[in-house]
């Protein structure tokens, strides 16, 4: 009798293809998962570059104290707008170290504009340059005038 061939279904498992399957899986998990995770990285990024504008208003708002600290009273107008900037600074203060944690974007967008020009004032204050003008009353032409119209009559 011829002699049958026996054909088994236990082939030697192909190590070749078991790996490119797992590699191609775990590249499309990770394409996904970086796909997935585009809009957490840009919020993220958003969330720094709120904090770095927060932050530089904060600083901006110091260098404004310090400046304004440093201003010299060279005479009654400085002086008296100095104070007054000294005071507008102090109670700014007191609010953000109140504040400072909570503070939302909104208030950023809003006080940040604020800090600027409190800075520009202190600057100019510091330059020497006032920004009222004493007017001197001066009311002698004004009664000599008086005096000579009731004296003609």
């Amino acid at each position: 009798m011829a002699q049958t061939l026996k054909y088994s279904a236990n082939f030697k498992r192909n190590y070749l293809a078991f790996f490119a399957l797992a590699l191609f899986t775990a590249m499309i998990i990770a394409e996904l998962s970086i796909a997935l995770s585009i809009p957490h990285f840009v919020q993220r990024e958003n969330a720094y570059a709120k904090e770095i504008r927060r932050r530089e208003m904060f600083l901006l708002f110091d260098v404004s104290r310090a400046i304004c600290h440093d201003i010299k009273e060279e005479n009654e107008s400085i002086k008296l707008e100095k104070k007054l900037l000294s005071d507008t600074l102090d109670h700014l203060a007191i609010y953000l170290r109140r504040e400072a944690n909570m503070i939302t974007d909104d208030e950023v967008n809003v006080l940040s504009p604020l800090v600027v020009e409190l800075y520009k004032i202190a600057s100019q204050l510091k330059n020497g340059q006032s920004f009222s003008r004493e007017n001197q009353l001066n009311s002698q032409p004004y009664l000599n005038d008086l005096l000579k119209k009731y004296n003609r009559k």
